[in-house]
């Protein structure tokens, strides 16, 4: 059989009719024995890729994958389909892992799913050398450079698996990548001139917000009671207590949230998945290692209450909101602190100082959201989105290059030693202890920066990080440094144009205590319930609100449901009582 007969039939036992997007070209090229970087986003179906390799070529498709949810919900898939898939993982017992290798040997199994720890061990690699492999895939392999050192370090050694069988075509797959991330992949994997398929990381239905953080939980808590009452989306946090103590905020608000950590049992994160995946958890409070490679149509936004600490990270989560094509919001908060936790994060890591560097030049781009993300991997994006927030909201900018002289002057007055907040506090002229402490009320800096506020100071400096005009040589204790780009800003040679920031107005303590007690609460209450045995539509909701029924009858005529139902669903809750 042709290749691309065999292609197509491999395609169609998987249960689709036609290629879509990138898939025919990365198929074309695995088919002919070349290695693949293939940098596709969310929804272009990257798992079939090799799949059809896997089934198109004689062999096993073997699939490095770092999450045994994500292996275990690939393979139940493919077995729906009738295709002969099995993972290789810590779950199975001996007996079970015994029959598996026996059925390898006899050829009765077309995928194999692993982690690299598992695929590492020197009785897989053995088992591997007597079987002919039809394809090495390595799933999420962005996973190579973030977890390829601390966290993982098998995923560094990955290599191995190339260096082994040569012969054998090799893909790794991807949301998004930058060069200098492909250039590094590349070389880690050993890939032999690789083909690199990208296609734009730009998503039309996705908004793109980027919001100055000033308290984060409550600018949250309005978001998803104005913009997402009903809809379900993903808060990404970067600590296991932040995102404890951030669900229980939520919960405290009667929002239906739930947290996901590696702090969890495996019974206890599954429990939640499903919750969630189910719509009876709406707001899922996640650090990172959440939805990588689960497909979750019905995800309507994520927000980031921390930087993530590359764009490839960012663009890589964001992707998991409006999977089914529906319009999606992605709102990012943060501020000075937020930047100063992150590189203090990178410096205990050791590595990742230049990714998060491009994550702050995007974050403090002053073009459009989508032309930034598109000119950051190398990928066309024509005119301005018109919906993210540099495109809906035409911020004034100034020449702030006075401003950044002073700021500049006064850490090479206190020898880069004093923090941020007090140097903003002698401009700004306030006579705070830190300041009293330090003598820097007598500075002859001591109020000259009043035409900044304390908010847009704080801008500034996020701008002067982001651009290299302070180096941060340490986050604890602090110490600062000039650069030649400080030099540049003195002499005039460079000037430094502030624009203003976007800010998410939080919810006031009167605005909260409004909402929990409106009508449309207890209509949003009752659905968080027992809506999702009736289906309602976020419109027939607010036709609820509005009507304020008084009788199981009332709410019966403007549903079409019938009242027995109703009963069974809690009707109760909704009527209103005079």
């Amino acid at each position: 059989m042709c290749p691309m007969n065999a292609s197509y039939t491999a395609l169609h036992k998987l249960g689709y009719s036609e290629f879509i997007g990138e898939q025919r070209k990365c198929v074309d090229c695995l088919l002919g024995g070349q290695d693949l970087i293939a940098m596709l986003p969310t929804g272009s179906g990257k798992s079939v890729i090799y799949q059809v390799c896997a089934l198109a070529r004689e062999g096993v498709g073997v699939v490095v994958s770092p999450l045994i949810s994500l292996m275990s919900q690939q393979v139940e898939r493919l077995k729906q389909s009738g295709i002969r898939a099995e993972f290789l993982n810590s779950q199975l017992n001996g007996a079970e892992q015994n029959d598996l290798f026996w059925r390898l040997r006899q050829q009765q199994v077309d995928i194999l799913y692993l982690s690299p720890e598992k695929l590492l061990q020197p009785s897989v690699m053995g088992l591997l050398d007597d079987l002919v492999i039809s394809v090495l895939a390595v799933d999420e392999a962005h996973c190579v450079l973030s977890w390829g050192q601390q966290f993982r370090p098998e995923y560094a050694l990955l290599g191995q698996l190339k260096q082994r069988f040569p012969a054998t075509p090799m893909v790794a797959l991807s949301g998004s990548l930058g060069d200098q991330a492909i250039t590094r992949l590349q070389h880690i994997l050993k890939l032999n001139d690789p083909e690199v398929v990208r296609a734009s990381v730009t998503r039309d239905n996705l908004r793109l917000r980027i919001s100055q953080k000033q308290n984060g939980k409550h600018q949250l808590l309005g978001f998803l009671m104005r913009e997402m009452a009903q809809k379900a989306g993903i808060v990404y946090c970067r600590g296991r207590r932040q995102s404890e103590q951030l669900a229980a905020f939520l919960q405290e608000h009667h929002l239906v949230a739930g947290c996901y950590h590696a702090g969890l049992t495996d019974e206890d994160r599954n429990r939640i998945h499903h919750q969630f995946e189910n719509g009876d958890i709406k707001v899922l409070i996640a650090t990172v290692a959440y939805g990588m490679g689960l497909d979750i149509q019905h995800v309507d936004y994520v927000v980031h209450m921390d930087l993530p600490l590359s764009l490839e990270q960012y663009v890589q989560e964001i992707g998991r909101a409006g999977r089914r094509g529906q319009a999606a919001e992605a709102i990012l908060f943060y501020g000075l602190q937020d930047v100063l936790k992150g590189l203090r994060f990178v410096a205990e890591q050791g590595e990742g100082e230049d990714a998060f560097f491009a994550m702050l030049r995007y974050l403090e781009s002053k073009e459009c959201r989508q032309q930034a993300l598109a000119g950051e991997f190398a990928s066309s994006s024509s005119a301005p989105c018109g919906h993210c927030d540099r495109c809906r909201n035409q911020a004034t900018s100034h020449d702030a290059s006075v401003s950044a002289q002073k700021i500049l002057t006064l850490i090479h007055a206190t020898r880069g030693l004093v923090n941020f907040q007090t140097m903003i506090d002698v401009l700004i002229g306030k006579s705070t202890k830190s300041v009293i402490e330090l003598g820097l009320q007598q500075h002859r800096l001591f109020g000259v920066g009043r035409e900044l506020s304390a908010n847009q100071w704080k801008s500034l400096i996020r701008k002067l990080i982001a651009i290299g005009g302070i180096e941060i040589l340490s986050c604890w204790p602090l110490q600062l440094a000039l650069t030649p780009t400080s030099r540049a800003i003195f002499k005039s040679e460079q000037r430094v144009v502030l624009q203003e920031d976007y800010l998410y107005r939080p919810l006031s303590g009167e605005q909260i205590e409004h909402w929990l007690q409106s009508s449309w609460q207890k209509v949003y209450q009752w659905a968080t319930r027992y809506n999702s045995g009736l289906g309602f539509s976020e419109t027939q909701l607010h036709q609820i609100h509005e009507a304020k029924p008084a009788s199981i009858a009332a709410v019966s005529r403007l549903t079409g449901v019938s009242k027995e139902v109703l009963l069974q669903h809690g009707v109760e809750d909704l009527l209103h009582h005079d």
